[in-house]
């Protein structure tokens, strides 16, 4: 069955004609009824011309019931999938329009980036580029796999390198995973467009056929959203990037993803790669601040890509300096680093992926304020995790998540945040801490497994002041601060009620663990107001 699809300069002639011929249909309902009914569809006008010249020999003057639907007129006129051809030349003839003047060309039908994201300008990330081609081109690698945490810039690096080297390929089709789309309707989706339209329906073994009679270039984009172990869609689609991965044939998949699933690196090898994309480098960042318009000095420049090294948050931050003063030194002077509601959502909806062990490991991280090393944590968390979970933890959150980043200093390495994560780690184990402790307050409960039990406020190292001192600034402070103000409203003494804690963790055997110093800290702060 032969089927064609709207180009998109086909879509701007059909939306001009469209509305034509809709003034044209006003017009002589007008003067023949005086009138426009406000329950008349106007694109009644186009099935019912459209039924007359598929099937002329049925009376369709006064029928509900077309001999096309509704969704195939909505399909042909936004442009996103093909139809049959007759209908195709149908809605064209209704519409006055040569459909060789409003179909794709062999060379559009061969290539659908419509659910790709529209990059206007991209900058940097040469070296990443040139690699994921080497790969792609020379090597002829079936799977590659670019993970990172979100917003760093995976969807605006693919969609530039699949630019670069569309003409590499015989087909070419990005499809977005965003809405977690059932596996079955992304393998229709593949076989009908490597089909031309021919087919509506296929298996794996057929797709994989149409990889090796051509070279084609796949792109899913989200990968993460489907990752469910125990879903039967996340089994199919394993399965699928399995044989991708495994069997002989001429094309590529392209996967995009914020975390590094164990059945993708499983596969690394030959002719599967893993690219984990991190942060902006110093050049790369300048070059974005200065298509923000963002006006600085080179040092200043420095500091601000410093500070907001993923992507999508140093635009959004320079916009916001931009809209509201373009003065960066003034900026940079007064705020450490700026983190808005939409970028605490933004990392809200990635720390929702994240199992309770690694929620845990972060925050004993941003506890040390980017200076933790590996004795450290194994200090740190030694009641609570085994050598072992502490190791496949740090392991996930570095590898899989990139929420965590290993940094080495002369020989020694220390594990860190970015400056817009620590921040907005610390703000939340602030307030789980207020208000795990303002229920048990309440409650005159306590579980062993508090963030305030779990979590030493101020590390124990007397010889590091600066970092104590921090520590009771960030942590113990703000905690303190929001007891305050809410059992003040309740007309409650803070110490009294935090002297209660304590003699419920000593009644719990828990007078010796970080549970009773972090209560005590909290009162020493209270006794010195």
């Amino acid at each position: 069955m032969v089927s064609l699809k709207v180009s998109q300069s086909g879509k701007l002639l059909i939306k001009k004609a469209r509305i034509q011929k809709i003034e044209q249909a006003k017009k002589e309902r007008i003067e023949a009824l005086g009138k426009i009914e406000k329950a008349w569809d106007m694109d009644e006008i186009f099935l019912r011309e459209a039924s007359k010249i598929l099937e002329p020999r049925q009376n369709w003057d006064n029928a509900e019931i077309f001999a096309v639907a509704p969704a195939t007129w909505k399909r042909f006129k936004e442009a996103r999938q093909p139809i049959k051809a007759d209908t195709f030349k149908a809605f064209c003839q209704v519409l006055n329009l040569k459909w060789e003047n409003v179909a794709e060309n062999e060379l559009e039908h061969r290539k659908n980036l419509s659910e790709a994201p529209d990059i206007s300008n991209f900058y940097g990330r040469t070296q990443e580029l040139a690699e994921l081609q080497q790969w792609l081109v020379q090597e002829h690698c079936r799977l590659v796999v670019i993970h990172g945490i979100g917003g760093i810039g995976k969807s605006a690096l693919a969609r530039h390198l699949v630019d670069k080297i569309a003409d590499k390929y015989d087909y070419l089709i990005w499809l977005s995973l965003t809405s977690a789309p059932p596996f079955l309707e992304i393998l229709i989706k593949l076989v009908h467009f490597l089909s031309k339209g021919e087919k509506e329906e296929g298996d794996i073994s057929q797709l994989i056929q149409y990889l090796n009679n051509y070279r084609c270039l796949i792109v899913l984009d989200g990968w993460e959203e489907i990752t469910d172990n125990e879903s039967e869609d996340y089994a199919n689609y394993s399965a699928f990037v399995d044989r991708v991965a495994k069997e002989v044939h001429r094309s590529s998949l392209l996967l995009l993803s914020r975390t590094r699933t164990p059945n993708i690196e499983i596969l690394e090898g030959k002719l599967v790669r893993l690219k984990r994309l991190g942060a902006l480098a110093y050049e790369e960042a300048t070059e974005i601040l200065k298509a923000e318009g963002i006006s600085a000095t080179d040092s200043e420049l420095k500091e601000f890509s410093k500070r907001y090294s993923n992507p999508w948050i140093l635009k959004r931050i320079a916009q916001k300096v931009q809209n509201v003063s373009p003065d960066i030194s003034d900026f940079l002077e007064n705020t450490s680093v700026f983190v808005d509601d939409v970028i605490t959502q933004f990392l809200d909806q990635q720390f929702q992926e994240l199992s309770k062990a690694e929620t845990t490991l972060i925050y004993w991280v941003a506890l040390r304020r980017n200076s933790a090393t590996w004795h450290q944590l194994v200090q740190d968390s030694h009641q609570f995790f085994s050598y072992n979970q502490l190791f496949k933890t740090l392991d996930d959150l570095i590898s899989k998540h990139s929420f965590i980043i290993k940094n080495i200093e002369d020989i020694t390495t220390i594990y860190i945040l970015d400056p817009v994560v620590l921040k907005y780690t610390t703000e939340r184990f602030v307030q789980e801490n207020f208000q795990e402790i303002f229920q048990v307050i309440n409650s005159k409960n306590i579980n062993d497994f508090e963030l305030f039990i779990t979590h030493n406020f101020i590390t124990e190292h007397p010889e590091d002041e600066e970092l104590n001192q921090e520590q009771m600034r960030r942590i113990v402070k703000p905690i303190q601060k929001m007891l305050l103000a809410e059992l003040h409203i309740q007309e409650r003494g803070i110490e009294e009620e935090l002297r209660q804690v304590l003699s419920l963790l000593k009644d719990k055997g828990l007078s010796q663990g970080y549970g009773y110093r972090n209560i005590s800290y909290l009162i020493a702060v209270c006794e010195k107001l």
